[in-house]
C-alpha cells in the first residue's frame, strides 16, 4: 500500500531547508549503519561456518531466529548474528537509495526554485512513502 501525505511550505526555500537536513540525518544513519554492518558481516560470516559444521552432526537444527508477529510488526528477542546482518543489511540497501533519490529530487527541486526565482513563493509537496514526487506552486 503506497502512502501519500501532503505537506505545506510558507516558502519554497523552506522545503529545501528541510530537504538538506534530511539529506545529512540519511547520510549520517547511513555512515553509522554502514560501519555496524561492517562490522557484523565478520561476525555473520563465522556464526554461519559454525551454525553449517554444526548442522553436521545433527541436521534440521539451527536457522534463522525466530520473531513473533503482531499486528504486522515483527519482534525478535536475541537474534542469531545472520538474522541482525540480514536485517541491517536490508535496511543500509534502502537507506542508500533513498538518500540517492533524495540528492537528485533536491538537484532538480533546487534548479527549479532558484532559476524560477520561487524562493519567496508558497508551495505544497506531495510524498509518497515519505520521498517527495510532486512540488505544487500556490
Amino acid at each position: 500500500m503506497d502512502v501519500y501525505t501532503v505537506k505545506f511550505y510558507k516558502k519554497a526555500a523552506d522545503f529545501i531547508a528541510e530537504l538538506d537536513e534530511r539529506i545529512k540525518e540519511m547520510e549520517d544513519s547511513v555512515k553509522a549503519l554502514g560501519a555496524e554492518v561492517e562490522q557484523l558481516k565478520a561476525v555473520a560470516d563465522r556464526y554461519a561456518k559454525l551454525q553449517s559444521l554444526l548442522r553436521k552432526f545433527k541436521p534440521g537444527e539451527g536457522g534463522q531466529s525466530a520473531s513473533l508477529e503482531i499486528t504486522g510488526l515483527s519482534i525478535y528477542i536475541d537474534p542469531t548474528p545472520l538474522t541482525k546482518y540480514e536485517i541491517y543489511s536490508q535496511s543500509y540497501a534502502h537507506m542508500l537509495d533513498l538518500l540517492s533519490v533524495l540528492k537528485k529530487v533536491r538537484e532538480v527541486a533546487n534548479t527549479v526554485i532558484s532559476e524560477g526565482g520561487l524562493e519567496g513563493a508558497p508551495i505544497a509537496v506531495q510524498y509518497k512513502q515519505g520521498v517527495p514526487v510532486k512540488l505544487i506552486v500556490l
